[in-house]
Protein backbone atom coordinates (compact mmCIF):
# COMPACT_ATOMS: atom_id res chain seq x y z
CA UNK A 1 0.00 0.00 0.00
CA UNK A 2 2.99 2.26 0.83
CA UNK A 3 4.54 1.20 -2.72
CA UNK A 4 1.11 2.29 -4.10
CA UNK A 5 1.56 5.47 -2.13
CA UNK A 6 4.47 6.93 -3.11
CA UNK A 7 3.67 5.78 -5.98
CA UNK A 8 0.83 8.14 -6.89
CA UNK A 9 2.74 11.10 -5.39
CA UNK A 10 5.74 10.60 -7.52
CA UNK A 11 2.95 10.43 -10.50
CA UNK A 12 1.96 13.87 -9.16
CA UNK A 13 5.48 15.63 -9.01
CA UNK A 14 6.08 14.61 -12.27
CA UNK A 15 2.71 16.07 -13.66
CA UNK A 16 3.07 19.54 -11.95
CA UNK A 17 6.52 19.56 -13.26
CA UNK A 18 5.29 19.02 -16.74
CA UNK A 19 2.72 22.07 -16.41
CA UNK A 20 5.62 24.08 -17.27
CA UNK A 21 5.85 21.87 -20.69
CA UNK A 22 2.69 21.87 -22.04
CA UNK A 23 -0.06 21.17 -19.35
CA UNK A 24 -2.76 23.48 -18.78
CA UNK A 25 -2.15 25.35 -15.64
CA UNK A 26 -4.88 26.04 -12.93
CA UNK A 27 -6.11 29.22 -11.83
CA UNK A 28 -5.88 30.02 -8.10
CA UNK A 29 -8.50 29.91 -5.91
CA UNK A 30 -10.19 32.12 -3.37
CA UNK A 31 -11.07 29.46 -1.33
CA UNK A 32 -9.59 26.27 -0.47
CA UNK A 33 -9.92 23.29 -2.16
CA UNK A 34 -10.05 19.84 -0.45
CA UNK A 35 -10.87 15.95 -0.34
CA UNK A 36 -11.15 13.30 1.73
CA UNK A 37 -8.80 10.40 2.36
CA UNK A 38 -9.83 6.86 3.89
CA UNK A 39 -9.42 8.24 7.58
CA UNK A 40 -12.11 10.55 6.58
CA UNK A 41 -9.57 13.62 7.62
CA UNK A 42 -9.12 16.62 4.82
CA UNK A 43 -6.02 16.46 2.70
CA UNK A 44 -5.26 19.06 0.12
CA UNK A 45 -6.72 18.49 -3.69
CA UNK A 46 -6.93 20.72 -6.87
CA UNK A 47 -9.73 22.77 -7.27
CA UNK A 48 -12.54 20.94 -9.07
CA UNK A 49 -13.98 24.20 -10.01
CA UNK A 50 -13.25 28.40 -10.47
CA UNK A 51 -15.65 31.29 -10.44
CA UNK A 52 -15.68 33.12 -13.95
CA UNK A 53 -17.45 36.04 -13.74
CA UNK A 54 -19.95 37.46 -10.55
CA UNK A 55 -22.77 39.90 -11.49
CA UNK A 56 -25.13 42.07 -9.33
CA UNK A 57 -27.76 43.82 -11.06
CA UNK A 58 -26.64 46.77 -12.25
CA UNK A 59 -24.02 45.01 -14.33
CA UNK A 60 -26.92 42.59 -15.37
CA UNK A 61 -28.50 46.04 -16.74
CA UNK A 62 -31.44 45.27 -14.56
CA UNK A 63 -30.64 48.11 -11.43
CA UNK A 64 -29.65 46.59 -8.36
CA UNK A 65 -31.09 43.56 -7.20
CA UNK A 66 -33.19 43.20 -3.54
CA UNK A 67 -32.94 40.34 -1.62
CA UNK A 68 -33.91 37.84 -4.30
CA UNK A 69 -34.76 34.19 -3.25
CA UNK A 70 -34.81 31.96 -5.75
CA UNK A 71 -33.44 31.17 -9.38
CA UNK A 72 -34.41 28.40 -11.99
CA UNK A 73 -32.73 27.78 -15.43
CA UNK A 74 -34.70 26.10 -18.33
CA UNK A 75 -33.68 24.02 -21.35
CA UNK A 76 -32.86 26.69 -23.25
CA UNK A 77 -30.39 28.63 -21.03
CA UNK A 78 -32.88 31.20 -19.88
CA UNK A 79 -32.11 32.16 -16.04
CA UNK A 80 -35.49 33.21 -13.79
CA UNK A 81 -34.53 35.30 -10.97
CA UNK A 82 -37.18 35.59 -8.49
CA UNK A 83 -36.46 38.99 -7.36
CA UNK A 84 -38.41 38.99 -4.43
CA UNK A 85 -37.87 42.66 -3.10
CA UNK A 86 -38.16 44.55 -6.09
CA UNK A 87 -41.36 42.11 -6.91
CA UNK A 88 -40.37 41.54 -10.32
CA UNK A 89 -38.84 38.35 -12.06
CA UNK A 90 -35.81 38.60 -14.05
CA UNK A 91 -35.25 36.58 -17.71
CA UNK A 92 -31.52 36.29 -17.90
CA UNK A 93 -29.27 34.35 -20.59
CA UNK A 94 -26.64 31.81 -19.28
CA UNK A 95 -23.90 35.00 -19.52
CA UNK A 96 -26.62 37.09 -17.22
CA UNK A 97 -27.27 39.08 -19.62
CA UNK A 98 -30.77 41.07 -19.34
CA UNK A 99 -33.23 39.07 -21.59
CA UNK A 100 -36.86 41.00 -19.72
CA UNK A 101 -38.24 41.91 -16.88
CA UNK A 102 -41.75 40.08 -15.56
CA UNK A 103 -43.50 42.75 -13.12
CA UNK A 104 -46.61 42.35 -13.56
CA UNK A 105 -49.06 39.62 -15.11
CA UNK A 106 -52.85 39.68 -16.85
CA UNK A 107 -55.36 37.51 -14.80
CA UNK A 108 -59.13 37.50 -15.59
CA UNK A 109 -58.81 40.43 -17.59
CA UNK A 110 -56.57 42.46 -14.76
CA UNK A 111 -53.37 43.47 -14.75
CA UNK A 112 -51.68 42.04 -11.00
CA UNK A 113 -48.32 42.61 -9.91
CA UNK A 114 -45.73 39.91 -9.57
CA UNK A 115 -45.23 40.34 -5.32
CA UNK A 116 -43.73 38.00 -2.89
CA UNK A 117 -42.30 35.66 -5.44
CA UNK A 118 -39.87 33.09 -3.24
CA UNK A 119 -39.86 30.09 -5.70
CA UNK A 120 -40.23 29.32 -9.43
CA UNK A 121 -40.20 27.04 -11.82
CA UNK A 122 -40.13 26.76 -15.58
CA UNK A 123 -41.44 24.02 -17.52
CA UNK A 124 -39.91 22.79 -21.33
CA UNK A 125 -43.42 24.34 -22.58
CA UNK A 126 -42.13 27.74 -20.94
CA UNK A 127 -44.88 27.44 -18.41
CA UNK A 128 -43.83 29.56 -15.50
CA UNK A 129 -45.44 28.05 -12.23
CA UNK A 130 -44.16 31.15 -9.51
CA UNK A 131 -44.77 30.84 -6.00
CA UNK A 132 -46.54 33.88 -3.89
CA UNK A 133 -45.65 33.33 -0.61
CA UNK A 134 -47.45 36.38 1.47
CA UNK A 135 -50.91 35.74 -0.82
CA UNK A 136 -50.72 31.92 -0.65
CA UNK A 137 -51.33 30.93 -3.97
CA UNK A 138 -49.00 29.39 -6.82
CA UNK A 139 -49.50 31.21 -10.56
CA UNK A 140 -49.64 29.12 -13.66
CA UNK A 141 -48.28 31.59 -16.35
CA UNK A 142 -48.13 31.21 -19.87
CA UNK A 143 -47.09 34.15 -22.14
CA UNK A 144 -47.58 36.86 -19.60
CA UNK A 145 -51.40 35.43 -18.67
CA UNK A 146 -52.29 33.36 -15.64
CA UNK A 147 -54.22 30.42 -16.91
CA UNK A 148 -54.55 28.36 -13.43
CA UNK A 149 -53.39 28.81 -10.09
CA UNK A 150 -52.66 26.38 -7.38
CA UNK A 151 -54.18 27.40 -3.52
CA UNK A 152 -54.83 25.99 -0.32
CA UNK A 153 -56.30 22.57 -0.63
CA UNK A 154 -59.75 21.04 0.47
CA UNK A 155 -58.84 18.01 2.08
CA UNK A 156 -59.32 15.94 5.37
CA UNK A 157 -55.85 15.70 5.74
CA UNK A 158 -55.64 19.49 6.07
CA UNK A 159 -56.34 21.14 9.04
CA UNK A 160 -58.60 24.29 9.24
CA UNK A 161 -55.88 26.32 10.70
CA UNK A 162 -53.78 25.63 8.21
CA UNK A 163 -51.86 28.47 6.53
CA UNK A 164 -50.65 27.76 2.71
CA UNK A 165 -47.11 29.69 2.64
CA UNK A 166 -45.50 28.18 -0.68
CA UNK A 167 -42.16 28.49 -0.95
CA UNK A 168 -40.43 26.89 -3.52
CA UNK A 169 -42.44 24.66 -6.16
CA UNK A 170 -40.76 21.41 -8.77
CA UNK A 171 -42.56 19.93 -11.28
CA UNK A 172 -41.56 15.64 -12.40
CA UNK A 173 -42.00 14.57 -15.59
CA UNK A 174 -45.87 13.88 -15.17
CA UNK A 175 -46.80 17.30 -14.39
CA UNK A 176 -47.25 16.85 -11.00
CA UNK A 177 -46.42 19.73 -8.70
CA UNK A 178 -44.30 19.10 -5.09
CA UNK A 179 -45.05 22.20 -3.06
CA UNK A 180 -42.69 23.21 0.17
CA UNK A 181 -45.16 25.55 2.25
CA UNK A 182 -43.96 27.33 4.98
CA UNK A 183 -44.31 25.70 8.29
CA UNK A 184 -45.62 22.34 7.25
CA UNK A 185 -44.12 19.79 9.07
CA UNK A 186 -46.19 16.73 6.96
CA UNK A 187 -43.60 17.04 3.95
CA UNK A 188 -44.35 18.49 0.27
CA UNK A 189 -47.73 19.13 -0.38
CA UNK A 190 -48.48 17.24 -3.83
CA UNK A 191 -50.69 18.31 -6.81
CA UNK A 192 -52.15 16.25 -9.23
CA UNK A 193 -51.68 18.19 -13.10
CA UNK A 194 -54.98 19.59 -12.96
CA UNK A 195 -54.31 21.14 -9.55
CA UNK A 196 -56.13 18.51 -7.72
CA UNK A 197 -54.73 17.85 -4.21
CA UNK A 198 -53.42 14.65 -4.18
CA UNK A 199 -51.39 14.47 -0.41
CA UNK A 200 -48.57 15.10 1.87
CA UNK A 201 -45.55 13.38 0.19
CA UNK A 202 -41.85 12.50 1.86
CA UNK A 203 -42.43 13.77 5.05
CA UNK A 204 -39.26 13.93 7.52
CA UNK A 205 -38.89 12.15 10.40
CA UNK A 206 -37.99 13.50 13.98
CA UNK A 207 -34.60 13.17 14.79
CA UNK A 208 -33.70 11.35 17.61
CA UNK A 209 -31.78 13.84 20.07
CA UNK A 210 -30.96 13.55 23.50
CA UNK A 211 -34.04 16.16 23.75
CA UNK A 212 -36.36 13.93 22.41
CA UNK A 213 -35.63 10.83 24.07
CA UNK A 214 -35.98 12.71 27.27
CA UNK A 215 -39.43 14.07 26.18
CA UNK A 216 -40.75 10.48 25.57
CA UNK A 217 -39.41 9.17 29.05
CA UNK A 218 -41.61 12.03 30.50
CA UNK A 219 -44.74 11.80 28.39
CA UNK A 220 -44.74 8.04 29.33
CA UNK A 221 -45.49 8.77 32.66
CA UNK A 222 -47.85 12.13 32.86
CA UNK A 223 -51.06 12.48 32.67
CA UNK A 224 -52.83 13.29 29.10
CA UNK A 225 -53.36 17.30 30.73
CA UNK A 226 -49.78 17.35 31.31
CA UNK A 227 -48.44 15.56 28.00
CA UNK A 228 -51.03 18.26 26.27
CA UNK A 229 -49.71 20.83 27.64
CA UNK A 230 -45.56 19.82 26.34
CA UNK A 231 -44.01 21.22 23.36
CA UNK A 232 -44.57 19.10 21.02
CA UNK A 233 -41.32 17.71 18.65
CA UNK A 234 -41.76 17.98 15.09
CA UNK A 235 -39.52 16.90 12.21
CA UNK A 236 -37.78 19.15 9.90
CA UNK A 237 -39.41 20.70 7.30
CA UNK A 238 -37.88 20.76 3.99
CA UNK A 239 -35.99 23.59 2.82
CA UNK A 240 -35.85 23.13 -1.69
CA UNK A 241 -37.08 20.47 -3.81
CA UNK A 242 -35.76 19.73 -7.42
CA UNK A 243 -37.46 17.23 -10.01
CA UNK A 244 -34.99 15.43 -11.81
CA UNK A 245 -35.58 13.71 -15.35
CA UNK A 246 -34.87 10.46 -14.06
CA UNK A 247 -38.49 10.48 -12.18
CA UNK A 248 -36.82 11.30 -8.58
CA UNK A 249 -37.62 14.01 -6.32
CA UNK A 250 -34.65 15.68 -4.64
CA UNK A 251 -35.00 17.78 -1.28
CA UNK A 252 -32.34 19.23 0.84
CA UNK A 253 -33.14 20.58 4.58
CA UNK A 254 -31.74 23.39 6.83
CA UNK A 255 -31.48 23.65 11.01
CA UNK A 256 -31.29 20.05 11.60
CA UNK A 257 -29.30 18.59 14.47
CA UNK A 258 -27.49 15.63 12.65
CA UNK A 259 -25.70 15.83 9.50
CA UNK A 260 -27.09 12.81 8.05
CA UNK A 261 -30.24 12.50 5.29
CA UNK A 262 -29.77 16.31 4.50
CA UNK A 263 -29.96 15.23 1.18
CA UNK A 264 -32.88 12.68 0.08
CA UNK A 265 -33.63 11.26 -3.05
CA UNK A 266 -37.59 10.41 -2.88
CA UNK A 267 -38.79 7.44 -5.07
CA UNK A 268 -42.37 8.09 -6.14
CA UNK A 269 -43.92 6.07 -2.56
CA UNK A 270 -41.89 8.99 -1.03
CA UNK A 271 -39.21 6.81 0.05
CA UNK A 272 -35.57 8.31 0.40
CA UNK A 273 -33.32 5.76 -1.93
CA UNK A 274 -29.99 7.40 -1.84
CA UNK A 275 -27.78 5.81 0.66
CA UNK A 276 -23.93 5.28 0.38
CA UNK A 277 -22.75 2.02 -0.54
CA UNK A 278 -23.43 -0.73 1.79
CA UNK A 279 -27.00 0.80 2.32
CA UNK A 280 -25.71 3.61 5.08
CA UNK A 281 -26.98 6.84 5.57
CA UNK A 282 -24.27 9.53 5.11
CA UNK A 283 -23.02 12.87 5.64
CA UNK A 284 -23.47 14.67 2.04
CA UNK A 285 -21.24 18.07 3.63
CA UNK A 286 -17.84 17.78 5.20
CA UNK A 287 -16.72 14.69 7.86
CA UNK A 288 -14.73 16.99 9.72
CA UNK A 289 -16.99 20.15 11.92
CA UNK A 290 -16.09 23.39 13.61
CA UNK A 291 -17.40 24.12 16.77
CA UNK A 292 -18.79 26.87 18.07
CA UNK A 293 -19.08 27.23 22.28
CA UNK A 294 -18.27 23.31 22.09
CA UNK A 295 -21.20 22.73 19.87
CA UNK A 296 -20.55 21.24 16.43
CA UNK A 297 -21.61 23.78 13.02
CA UNK A 298 -23.35 20.99 11.26
CA UNK A 299 -24.07 22.05 7.81
CA UNK A 300 -27.38 23.28 6.79
CA UNK A 301 -28.40 22.39 2.99
CA UNK A 302 -30.32 25.62 1.58
CA UNK A 303 -30.67 23.83 -1.91
CA UNK A 304 -30.12 21.10 -4.13
CA UNK A 305 -29.97 20.49 -7.88
CA UNK A 306 -29.22 17.72 -10.25
CA UNK A 307 -27.23 18.07 -13.80
CA UNK A 308 -27.61 16.11 -17.06
CA UNK A 309 -25.27 13.92 -16.29
CA UNK A 310 -26.71 12.88 -12.84
CA UNK A 311 -23.86 14.56 -10.49
CA UNK A 312 -25.86 16.26 -7.27
CA UNK A 313 -25.11 19.97 -6.14
CA UNK A 314 -26.12 21.50 -3.25
CA UNK A 315 -24.90 24.37 -1.42
CA UNK A 316 -24.33 24.61 2.24
CA UNK A 317 -25.47 27.47 3.88
CA UNK A 318 -23.49 27.04 6.95
CA UNK A 319 -20.14 26.87 5.25
CA UNK A 320 -21.11 28.69 2.13
CA UNK A 321 -19.53 25.78 0.15
CA UNK A 322 -20.90 23.75 -2.52
CA UNK A 323 -20.69 20.04 -2.42
CA UNK A 324 -20.80 17.86 -5.79
CA UNK A 325 -21.85 14.13 -5.27
CA UNK A 326 -22.16 11.44 -7.62
CA UNK A 327 -25.43 8.79 -7.27
CA UNK A 328 -23.23 6.48 -5.09
CA UNK A 329 -22.28 9.05 -2.60
CA UNK A 330 -19.26 9.62 -3.63
CA UNK A 331 -17.71 13.48 -2.94
CA UNK A 332 -16.58 14.72 -6.52
CA UNK A 333 -15.66 18.13 -5.59
CA UNK A 334 -16.14 20.82 -2.98
CA UNK A 335 -15.80 24.48 -3.74
CA UNK A 336 -16.83 27.97 -2.40
CA UNK A 337 -16.92 29.46 0.88
CA UNK A 338 -17.75 32.36 2.53
CA UNK A 339 -15.78 35.64 2.17
CA UNK A 340 -16.46 38.76 -0.05
CA UNK A 341 -13.74 37.31 -2.87
CA UNK A 342 -14.80 36.09 -6.13
CA UNK A 343 -16.33 32.75 -6.05
CA UNK A 344 -17.32 33.25 -2.12
CA UNK A 345 -20.81 34.13 -0.27
CA UNK A 346 -22.64 36.14 2.08
CA UNK A 347 -26.27 34.37 2.21
CA UNK A 348 -26.25 31.74 -0.60
CA UNK A 349 -29.99 30.76 -1.14
CA UNK A 350 -30.16 28.56 -4.63
CA UNK A 351 -27.88 26.55 -7.04
CA UNK A 352 -28.40 26.02 -10.12
CA UNK A 353 -26.79 24.23 -13.68
CA UNK A 354 -26.72 24.31 -17.00
CA UNK A 355 -24.25 22.92 -19.42
CA UNK A 356 -20.98 22.60 -17.62
CA UNK A 357 -21.72 25.76 -15.56
CA UNK A 358 -22.82 25.91 -11.96
CA UNK A 359 -24.59 28.84 -10.84
CA UNK A 360 -25.19 30.26 -7.20
CA UNK A 361 -27.42 33.01 -6.40
CA UNK A 362 -26.28 35.27 -3.04
CA UNK A 363 -29.13 36.45 -1.03
CA UNK A 364 -26.93 39.33 0.41
CA UNK A 365 -24.17 40.08 -2.22
CA UNK A 366 -27.85 40.29 -4.25
CA UNK A 367 -25.53 38.47 -7.16
CA UNK A 368 -24.92 35.73 -8.88
CA UNK A 369 -21.58 34.04 -9.37
CA UNK A 370 -20.76 31.16 -11.95
CA UNK A 371 -18.42 28.16 -12.32
CA UNK A 372 -16.75 26.04 -14.55
CA UNK A 373 -15.22 23.32 -13.80
CA UNK A 374 -11.21 23.33 -14.11
CA UNK A 375 -9.17 20.45 -16.11
CA UNK A 376 -8.97 18.47 -13.20
CA UNK A 377 -12.30 18.57 -12.09
CA UNK A 378 -13.65 17.73 -15.55
CA UNK A 379 -11.21 14.84 -15.46
CA UNK A 380 -13.42 13.47 -12.65
CA UNK A 381 -16.56 13.99 -13.35
CA UNK A 382 -15.63 12.39 -17.27
CA UNK A 383 -13.98 9.02 -15.34
CA UNK A 384 -16.83 8.58 -13.24
CA UNK A 385 -19.32 8.95 -16.08
CA UNK A 386 -17.34 6.62 -18.18
CA UNK A 387 -17.84 3.94 -14.69
CA UNK A 388 -21.13 4.74 -14.81
CA UNK A 389 -21.51 3.49 -18.72
CA UNK A 390 -19.82 0.05 -17.90
CA UNK A 391 -16.64 1.23 -19.77
CA UNK A 392 -14.19 0.45 -16.64
CA UNK A 393 -11.04 -0.10 -18.88
CA UNK A 394 -11.70 3.54 -20.29
CA UNK A 395 -12.52 4.94 -16.39
CA UNK A 396 -9.76 3.11 -15.32
CA UNK A 397 -7.11 5.58 -17.74
CA UNK A 398 -8.62 8.38 -16.80
CA UNK A 399 -8.45 7.58 -13.28
CA UNK A 400 -4.70 7.23 -13.50
CA UNK A 401 -4.71 10.83 -14.76
CA UNK A 402 -6.78 12.35 -11.92
CA UNK A 403 -4.11 10.08 -9.44
CA UNK A 404 -0.84 11.76 -11.51
CA UNK A 405 -2.68 15.09 -10.54
CA UNK A 406 -3.85 13.96 -6.86
CA UNK A 407 -2.33 11.57 -5.01
CA UNK A 408 -4.67 12.18 -2.03
CA UNK A 409 -7.82 11.66 -4.50
CA UNK A 410 -9.38 8.66 -2.67
CA UNK A 411 -11.79 8.68 -5.54
CA UNK A 412 -9.36 8.10 -8.49
CA UNK A 413 -8.11 4.61 -6.26
CA UNK A 414 -11.69 3.34 -5.36
CA UNK A 415 -12.49 3.89 -9.57
CA UNK A 416 -9.05 2.27 -10.35
CA UNK A 417 -10.28 -0.55 -7.84
CA UNK A 418 -13.47 -0.41 -8.87
CA UNK A 419 -12.38 -1.29 -12.23
CA UNK A 420 -9.89 -3.69 -11.46
CA UNK A 421 -12.35 -5.75 -9.57
CA UNK A 422 -15.25 -5.83 -12.97
CA UNK A 423 -12.38 -6.90 -14.96
CA UNK A 424 -12.00 -9.94 -12.53
CA UNK A 425 -8.18 -8.82 -11.64
CA UNK A 426 -8.63 -8.99 -8.17
CA UNK A 427 -5.54 -8.70 -6.54
CA UNK A 428 -4.92 -5.65 -8.50
CA UNK A 429 -8.29 -4.06 -7.19
CA UNK A 430 -7.59 -5.12 -3.52
CA UNK A 431 -4.30 -2.75 -3.69
CA UNK A 432 -6.31 0.02 -4.64
CA UNK A 433 -9.58 -0.60 -2.56
CA UNK A 434 -7.17 -0.57 0.18
CA UNK A 435 -6.24 2.83 0.05
CA UNK A 436 -9.15 4.03 -1.11
CA UNK A 437 -11.15 3.33 2.52
CA UNK A 438 -14.01 1.51 0.87
CA UNK A 439 -14.79 -1.74 2.96
CA UNK A 440 -17.66 -2.50 0.69
CA UNK A 441 -16.12 -2.75 -2.27
CA UNK A 442 -12.77 -4.18 -0.53
CA UNK A 443 -14.72 -6.78 1.21
CA UNK A 444 -16.48 -7.58 -2.46
CA UNK A 445 -13.48 -7.99 -3.87
CA UNK A 446 -11.58 -9.79 -1.40
CA UNK A 447 -14.35 -12.24 -1.36
CA UNK A 448 -14.41 -12.72 -5.12
CA UNK A 449 -10.57 -13.40 -4.77
CA UNK A 450 -10.88 -16.02 -2.10
CA UNK A 451 -13.14 -17.41 -4.55
CA UNK A 452 -11.04 -17.26 -7.26
CA UNK A 453 -8.54 -18.80 -4.90
CA UNK A 454 -10.56 -21.55 -3.95
CA UNK A 455 -11.09 -22.47 -7.28
CA UNK A 456 -7.56 -22.46 -8.35
CA UNK A 457 -5.88 -24.35 -5.69
CA UNK A 458 -8.87 -25.87 -3.84
CA UNK A 459 -8.44 -29.41 -6.05
CA UNK A 460 -4.50 -29.29 -5.30
CA UNK A 461 -5.56 -28.89 -1.62
CA UNK A 462 -7.88 -31.67 -2.17
CA UNK A 463 -5.58 -33.76 -3.41
CA UNK A 464 -3.08 -33.47 -1.29
CA UNK A 465 -5.32 -34.32 2.08
CA UNK A 466 -6.72 -37.31 0.76
CA UNK A 467 -2.98 -38.30 -0.24
CA UNK A 468 -2.05 -37.91 3.45
CA UNK A 469 -4.90 -39.24 4.71
CA UNK A 470 -3.99 -42.52 2.48
CA UNK A 471 -0.03 -42.57 3.72
CA UNK A 472 -1.32 -42.29 7.28
CA UNK A 473 -3.24 -44.79 6.78
CA UNK A 474 -1.12 -47.32 4.59
CA UNK A 475 1.98 -46.29 7.81
CA UNK A 476 -0.58 -47.26 10.41
CA UNK A 477 -1.23 -50.74 8.83
CA UNK A 478 2.51 -51.41 8.34
CA UNK A 479 3.27 -50.45 11.51
CA UNK A 480 0.49 -53.01 13.20
CA UNK A 481 2.08 -55.78 10.67
CA UNK A 482 5.57 -55.55 12.16
CA UNK A 483 4.25 -54.74 15.92
CA UNK A 484 2.59 -58.63 15.32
Amino acid sequence: MRRIKNFGITLCLAAAMMTGMGLKAEAQSNFNTYSYDEWDESVAAPASYQPVAAKNGLEMGAGPLNTPQDFFMDGDGHLYVADTGNNRILILDDELNLLDILETVHMNGEEIPLTDVEGMYVTKDHVLYAAQTASGRILVIENGEVTSTIEKPVSNLISDDFVFSPTKIGIDVYGRAYVLSKGCYSGLLQFDVDGSFMGFFGANKVEVTAQVAFNYMWKSILSDEQRAAMTSILPIEYSNVDCCEDGFVYTSTVGTQLPKSQIKKLNPLGNNIYYALGNEEFNFGDEEFTYSRGRANYPSFIDVKTNQDGFIFAIDLTSGRVFERDQEANLIAVFGGTGSQLGTFSTPVAVETYGNRVYVLDRLKNNITIFEPTEYGALVEKATILYNEGLYEESSRLWSQVLARNANSRLAYNGIGKAYTQGEQYTDALEYLRYSGDRYSYSRAFGKNRLVVVRKYGPYAIALVVCLVFGISVRRRIIRRKNK
